[in-house]
């Protein structure tokens, strides 16, 4: 199964995971001509993965993936959470980060990233891989690179937020990198035993 289709049509989300696997084609839901909106209203990562990838699955015919993914911060109770992409009112990248920061008035909290991939055949058979990086929320942005909460997700063992790091250093650590790893090392032993 060199080939599989993602549940996303995000263009960084594309742009990371197929650099992360890069022996195999990704195609996205723009390539599979599906166009139609999908309601992610699960209450967990692993809920809203799924409800993607099914759906995808499902249109094609074929085996998909889905990744959700966001930030979980210690002292607001976990949120932004699944609500990630679409916390604040105008569900744009600078005014998520406000709301995270005006949320947390000051106070500092660890958080983590985590993104949950999901693979989903025609068969019906399910599986959910879960990766998780660990920090900080710092007060200023700083950093270029990446997008999201990512100017503002400090990692102290790097002393650098993940909008500093190069795409690839982002890529070798990411919560994105783990989920994935899992998925890739599940499908290989799948594909020995078969």
């Amino acid at each position: 199964m060199k080939k599989l289709i993602l549940a996303s049509n995000n263009e960084h989300k594309v742009e990371e995971i197929k650099s992360i696997l890069d022996d195999y084609t990704i195609l996205t839901l723009k390539d599979i001509n599906f166009n139609q909106e999908i309601i992610e209203d699960g209450t967990t990562f692993e809920e809203n993965a799924l409800i993607k990838a099914r759906t995808i699955s499902q249109f094609s015919g074929k085996t998909a993936i889905a990744d959700d993914s966001g930030l979980s911060v210690e002292l607001l109770g976990g949120r932004p959470g699944v609500y990630s992409a679409r916390y604040s009112k105008e569900q744009t990248d600078d005014k998520n980060i406000e709301k995270v920061l005006f949320e947390l008035n000051g106070k500092k909290s660890k958080a983590k990233f985590v993104s949950v991939i999901a693979l989903v055949k025609p068969d019906g058979t399910e599986n959910t891989f879960r990766g998780e990086c660990h920090g900080e929320i710092i007060f200023e942005k700083r950093g270029n690179n990446g997008f999201g909460y990512d100017p503002i997700f400090y990692v102290p063992t790097l002393n650098k937020t993940f909008a500093e790091l190069t795409p690839e250093q982002k890529n070798s650590i990411s919560h994105r990198k783990q989920s994935l790893e899992k998925f890739s090392q599940f499908l290989k032993e799948e594909n020995n035993e078969n």
